[in-house]
């Protein structure tokens, strides 16, 4: 595993931690506290489209923060990403990913994965504020300040870089409650952004029941038609990763896709067509690289 070139800390070490004054932030953020008011106060800070997800075959609505915008919400990612965070969260987390989540669940006998529907819009700048007011310690005018900056019309904004990990710090109790119910049950539970997996030697109605319970506490809303059981030491998917046996496979689509992209590169004579095409192979190369990798750990 490589080492982060960032020093990484608990919660109450990070420099948000009991901040008071705004003045303060805006040295924090590298900006004057004139334009981040501004920033703050601005309506015309988004461009929003409609965008194909080709890979979901859906159409995925995207606000997409201003560049001025979005160089303070980068900023705050980059300080936020030092936290360290739980084992059980995969994604958003630095050196770890959707292979990491997967090989968590490796040895489990019933896998069964649940989906949160409209993750970044379900989540409230109410939640924001809440995270840097109550678990930050910061000062109500500089909580404030915060939220107005890493929020869009009362949620998050799916295009902000800052959007990932502020859904899971602002539901940080309702994870943390998750994963104290699936120890207390004897399961495994692993997050990837809006993708939740527990596994174990079985798994009872009522334990998900209990998870379920605690979305709708928190105003969440899981999508049932993307829920999942599997049973058994036969094969099950997670986070896009095949298990089978106790071991990790790059699904057959994934092969199927790096042997048509190869076939393609032998045929384009352009070579700006060309690049992109081994730019793609060399991002599911690594794929292969990663589960290779975790099956020989």
């Amino acid at each position: 595993m490589l080492k982060s070139k960032f020093k990484q800390y608990h919660l109450n070490q990070s420099p948000f931690y009991c901040l008071q004054s705004k003045k303060k932030l805006a040295n924090l953020l590298e900006i004057s506290l004139t334009k981040l008011k501004k920033l703050a106060q601005s309506e015309k800070l988004y461009i929003e489209q409609d965008k194909v997800d080709l890979k979901r075959g859906k159409v995925r609505h995207i606000e997409e923060p201003r560049p001025e915008l979005k160089r303070v919400q980068k900023r705050i990612e980059q300080l936020l990403i030092r936290i360290k965070l739980p084992n059980f969260i995969h994604a958003p987390a630095k050196h770890r990913s959707y292979v990491s989540n997967a090989q968590s669940h490796a040895n489990s006998v019933v896998v069964r994965s649940l989906d949160i529907k409209d993750y970044f819009s379900s989540t409230p700048s109410g939640r924001i504020y809440w995270f840097f007011h109550q678990r930050m310690k910061c000062s109500p005018d500089v909580a404030n300040l915060l939220t107005r900056l890493l929020t869009f019309k009362n949620c998050l904004p799916t295009g902000s870089p800052s959007s990932p990990l502020l859904s899971y710090f602002g539901h940080i109790d309702m994870w943390d409650t998750l994963d104290k119910i699936a120890k207390e049950a004897n399961c495994i539970l692993t997050v990837y952004m809006d993708d939740i997996t527990i596994s174990g030697e079985s798994i009872s109605d009522k334990l998900i029941w209990q998870i379920k319970t605690q979305f709708y506490r928190y105003g969440l809303r899981d999508n049932k038609n993307k829920e999942k059981r599997y049973a058994g030491k036969g094969v099950s998917k997670i986070t896009g990763i095949i298990l089978k046996n106790g071991k990790l496979k790059l699904p057959n689509k994934q092969h199927l896709k790096m042997h048509q992209i190869r076939k393609q590169i032998l045929r384009e004579i352009e070579p700006i067509k060309q690049r992109k095409l081994c730019q793609s192979l060399k991002g599911l190369e690594s794929q292969a690289q990663q589960i290779a990798r975790a099956n020989a750990e």
